[in-house]
């Protein structure tokens, strides 16, 4: 945790945006239709007994979360598949099956790049609403996306639109993390970071995996480490 906030004051320079109801200052979030592309690929997951957390279709019947948002009330395992429920879109589905990160551990969230989850469903509730990942690195200060559920807006899907891509960081026992300047509140940990591309199409740039309290910014699990579904 140490690290974590280390790393993430250091990201903390005039560039960085304040998030009503974490510090004092303009809101950079937006409330998003959750029927419009991208945003519609967006899914709520719910882990019995410990709530709720965002993922986002990969697949027709894949949805990618982090695995951290997954684990079972005393926090020291992951739920079974059949204890997860998702639903997108008006839709729901059972979950079928749960591959994570080589080697995580619930009860210490690490290692922290591989903080990711591929939950497999009985049903292809995301049909028309699959995001690809992101295959390369992509510019420095590249211009990305964060939506998400979150708590402190229960009724509304918001997303930080208009924040930064700041590099990779090799973190010694945890991996490569990619480091951004997006706003968010609780509950958004788990959700994706989204590149647009030169013609307009949005893609995976990342998972939300590590943020700190009362600042803007955090960790995720870059998409180059997290296998095609």
């Amino acid at each position: 945790m140490r690290l974590i906030i280390a790393l993430l004051l250091g990201f903390a320079s005039p560039g960085f945006a304040q998030v009503a109801g974490i510090n004092n200052g303009p809101e950079p979030r937006l409330s998003v239709p959750a029927a419009h592309p991208p945003w519609h690929a967006l899914a709520l997951i719910e882990a019995e007994g410990t709530g709720l957390s965002t993922g986002v279709m990969v697949a027709p019947a894949i949805v990618l979360t982090a695995a951290h948002c997954l684990k079972h009330e005393a926090g020291t395992a992951l739920l079974p598949a059949a204890r997860l429920r998702v639903s997108i879109g008006g839709a729901e589905a059972r979950s079928v099956a749960l591959r994570v990160g080589a080697g995580f551990d619930p009860s210490r969230e690490a290692p922290w790049a591989s903080d990711w989850a591929l939950v497999s469903q009985n049903a292809p509730i995301g049909a028309g609403r699959v995001l690809p990942l992101v295959r390369e690195t992509p510019p420095e200060r590249s211009i990305l996306s964060q939506p998400g559920f979150q708590r402190d807006a229960p009724a509304a899907l918001p997303v930080d639109p208009a924040c930064r891509y700041l590099g990779l960081l090799q973190i010694e026992g945890e991996g490569v993390m990619l480091a951004q300047n997006c706003a968010a509140t609780m509950g958004s940990s788990s959700g994706p970071l989204l590149l647009r591309s030169a013609d307009g199409r949005f893609a995976i740039v990342a998972v939300q995996s590590k943020g700190i309290l009362g600042r803007v910014g955090g960790l995720a699990v870059p998409a180059l480490v997290i296998p095609a579904p």
